[in-house]
């Protein structure tokens, strides 16, 4: 009996042994080798049929035809996979000895990124951007983190440096110039594809004298010897609202081609030339040219650049690419090109030096002595730049503007600032009610715009160390913001932390990848680097396929409103209208223009917006009239002040006839005025004083 019960426990714990084998190689690649087949076949239903098909994601009110249609592809690919797998362990076992477990688990390894399917067909669901970009951003971030452990898997240690010096020599000549091909076509593919978007949605009249409009004439007037003067806004020049000596330096090249179009396009090839620096940081920190490129792309592939970009004109976006290459230099060590990158970047916008002053601080932090003093510089030459351009080259001293000859930017900010008192009284709120700060800069959809930064780029740039501190500014300068487009990715004001966030994510790799989290799991340095750089740039494409400009999505927009991508028969046929329109009027004539108008017509000495200044011509798409305007452009047309040129829709070009009756001598009688309206009332319309 004894020897029965003990036979029985053998067999009992054999088969426990069996289970726990059995279950081991099912968590480590068989259940892996059925899943994944599942997972990817399943995918191919949904794409093989009409567009249709994508609403049962959400339903799941599917035929039990379907279904089984469905399940063919399934058992199709189970059984190649069976088949394979089988064949390999004929193969290699029975001749090589190799386990079937190897066999089995590198099977398994293979397949790890089909398990991303399922999320990435949920991104192809129409509209959940719009309806859940929380949920949406989070499928992105499991497909980033599945291809990362894929990248690790799969992906091998480094190749053997080829030992002939004459064949290692061209292998690096070839490398270097497929590489630098591969960064040229980023930046021309980027700069073609956003300039005719954005050329195309300002055709459908997309955009907005203020600011495309603005912008457009700036480059004009200092073209023409006048440096950033400006007719649309306070005291006709720039520096009431902001100081932006670049765009004088760069007014010649815009007289090649004097129109919003040039501008447009100089914006688009602007930001694709981003590849480079950013290119050359990650060389610098990983050393390696493919992990360069990916994160490259990972830049031209961002929603918040791409929304910028869209975003008419600011001088603001053109600040990531002087910065970016600033930040190379430093890092770099060429200081010399640094100082006159330095000062190129200041010379973008007057805010410039409060965003590097970080920069100076973090170089002194660091143990080079050299750089300690390259940090305490840059922090005086910035606070100089910042104090003498407030002093003497803008309209107010305040950092935030206030005063009858300025644009404030206080109610940017009115819930940090609740009794008005400028940038002291939001100090004032963060010393004594930090409570308050912290929970307002953590609104929930603060924080969706956070991850939506910061996702394409895993968050790496918060494990660079000394370096996140760069930062701390655009952080702040964004999420303590009331006004929403502040803290939103379709506006120019993510610039404040994308080239900062871009510098630091190579160098935030390459710490994370030597960090104690990666040495507590024995985890191979520069295979950690080359995962996290694949699944940075998976974490891009998901991201921007949601909610950037490369495809049509519900989340993109460019400011305010969708952008156009394609023009209408009607649109197309009102452009050519308007340009014919614009004829009909002298070079040197003055204009008053509403908004959709205004960025068409804005390259010359003397546009202003309708109702600011009393014009000669008045060109307006009369929808944009409202209340109290439109009855005095109403009553203006019927008393014969404005006569019709050409008029197509809700689009009409006018001749004000006081200007044209002095020229032909004609003394125009002045009827008297009403007894309930005060002289002059009539003509407010045509520009007696500025509109808000």
């Amino acid at each position: 009996m004894r020897a029965k019960a003990r036979a029985v426990l053998r067999w009992f714990d054999a088969l426990l042994a069996a289970i726990a084998r059995l279950g081991h190689a099912s968590l480590s690649y068989l259940l892996l080798l059925v899943v994944a087949p599942i997972l990817g076949a399943s995918a191919y239903w949904y794409f093989r049929g009409p567009d249709t098909r994508l609403k049962f994601l959400d339903t799941n009110k599917v035929t039990f035809a379907d279904q089984i249609a469905a399940a063919k592809p399934v058992g199709i690919v189970i059984a190649v996979v069976v088949v394979v797998v089988a064949a390999l362990h004929f193969a290699w076992t029975r001749r090589r000895g190799v386990p079937f477990a190897t066999i089995a688990q590198r099977a398994g390894t293979y397949l790890t990124p089909l398990l991303a399917v399922p999320f990435v067909v949920a991104l192809f669901q129409k509209g959940i951007e719009k309806e859940s970009p929380k949920l949406t951003l989070f499928f992105c971030a499991i497909i980033a983190a599945i291809i990362g452990v894929a990248t690790y898997r799969i992906v091998g240690p480094k190749l053997p440096e080829i030992e002939d010096p004459k064949k290692r020599r061209i292998a690096n000549i070839a490398a270097t110039v497929v590489t630098w091909l591969a960064l040229g076509g980023l930046w021309l593919g980027y700069g073609l594809f956003f300039t005719e978007l954005a050329v195309t949605n300002h055709h459908a009249f997309g955009t907005r004298t203020i600011d495309l409009g603005l912008y457009d004439n700036i480059f004009w007037q200092s073209a023409h010897g006048r440096p950033l003067a400006c007719t649309f806004i306070k005291s006709g020049y720039h520096g009431s609202a902001h100081f932006d000596p670049i765009l004088v330096a760069l007014s010649p090249a815009y007289m090649t081609y004097p129109r919003a179009e040039f501008i447009l396009g100089l914006q688009s090839f602007w930001c694709g030339s981003g590849v480079i620096p950013v290119y050359l940081l990650a060389r610098h920190f990983l050393g390696s040219r493919l992990q360069g490129l990916l994160l490259a792309a990972s830049y031209a592939l961002h929603p918040a650049l791409q929304g910028a970009n869209m975003y008419e004109f600011h001088s603001l976006t053109l600040s990531c690419v002087p910065i970016l290459w600033t930040l190379w230099a430093l890092h770099a060590r060429h200081l010399k090109a640094y100082w006159v990158l330095l000062f190129l970047s200041l010379t973008v916008r007057e805010d410039v030096p409060l965003m590097m002053v970080p920069v100076g601080v973090v170089s002194i932090l660091l143990p080079d002595p050299r750089m300690r003093r390259v940090g305490l510089v840059t922090i005086l030459l910035c606070a100089a730049y910042f104090v003498i351009v407030k002093r003497f080259f803008m309209t107010s001293s305040d950092v935030i503007m206030s005063g009858p000859q300025s644009y404030s930017y206080a109610y940017y900010y009115s819930e940090m600032i609740p009794d008005g008192k400028g940038l002291g009284g939001m100090f004032l709120t963060l010393v004594t009610n930090p409570t308050f700060a912290l929970r307002h800069a953590m609104e929930e959809q603060k924080l969706v715009y956070i991850a939506t930064v910061f996702l394409p780029f895993l968050f790496m740039p918060f494990f660079a160390r000394s370096w996140r501190l760069t930062l701390l500014y655009g952080l702040a300068f964004t999420t303590l913001a009331t006004r929403q487009a502040v803290f939103s990715t379709h506006f120019q004001y993510t610039n404040a932390i994308l080239p900062f966030a871009l510098a630091t994510v190579p160098l935030g790799i390459k710490q994370f990848s030597e960090g104690t989290l990666a040495n507590a799991y024995k985890l191979d340095g520069a295979r950690l680097r080359r995962a996290l750089v694949f699944a940075a740039f998976a974490a891009s494409l998901a991201t921007t396929y949601k909610f950037g400009g490369l495809w049509d999505n519900q989340s993109f927009r460019g400011g305010f409103v969708r952008v156009y991508r394609t023009l209408t028969p009607e649109q197309k046929a009102q452009y050519e209208w308007m340009e014919e329109a614009k004829k009909q009027i002298p070079p040197k004539a003055s204009v008053g223009v509403t908004q959709k108008i205004g960025p068409h017509v804005s390259g010359r000495k003397d546009v202003t917006l309708y109702g600011q200044s009393n014009a000669q011509y008045v060109f307006v798409d009369e929808r944009e009239l409202k209340g109290a305007q439109q009855k005095r452009h109403r009553k203006a047309i019927d008393e014969g002040r404005l006569e019709l040129v050409t008029k197509r829709g809700s689009m009409a070009l006018y001749r004000n006839m006081r200007f044209f009756k002095k020229k032909a001598n004609v003394e125009e009688p002045k009827p008297p005025p009403p007894e309930d309206e005060e002289p002059g009332d009539v003509n407010d319309v045509l520009g007696d004083e500025p509109q808000e």
